[in-house]
């Protein structure tokens, strides 16, 4: 793998890693959809598709364990959104610097109100800023 070694690299291997990394960047750059369209906004279409799949199904997971009620809903409401927030940061490495810019938004609303359940299991926070992060990833990517 480009980057690891044992120490035990010869600056040939080095050499080489180096100019794997070299052709295949441009390869990648070069690769096109069947539309004529660049491979990357495939793939940020593909992590905008994916993307908003996590969205929905943490949401319906959400909602599941708020029926549950406080305070024992909202530690399960808490981990819904915990696990929400790692399964963005999964899927958006693939998608344009725009897209992963607002998915990191969504993980971040999502981090802070699984924050504020387990922190403050009696009280109901506010979503405000996760559903404005939503809103901002939609928009995002309809224009990518």
């Amino acid at each position: 793998m480009a980057g690891c070694n044992d120490g035990n690299n010869s600056a040939g291997d080095s050499a080489k890693s180096g100019g794997n990394t070299a052709a295949t960047a441009p390869a990648i750059a070069a690769s096109a959809t069947a539309s004529g369209a660049p491979a990357t906004d495939a793939d940020t279409k593909a992590a905008c598709t994916t993307i908003s799949g996590d969205i929905r199904t943490t949401m319906a997971k959400v909602a599941k364990a708020e029926k549950i009620g406080p305070p024992a809903g909202h530690s399960a409401v808490s981990a819904e959104y915990s696990a929400g927030a790692a399964g963005l940061y999964a899927h958006m490495f693939t998608a344009s610097t725009q897209v992963n810019d607002a998915a990191k938004q969504v993980a971040t609303a999502m981090s802070d109100l699984a924050d504020t359940y387990a922190t403050a299991p009696g009280k109901t926070p506010s979503k405000t800023a996760l559903n404005t992060a939503v809103k901002q990833f939609q928009a995002t990517c309809a224009t990518s």
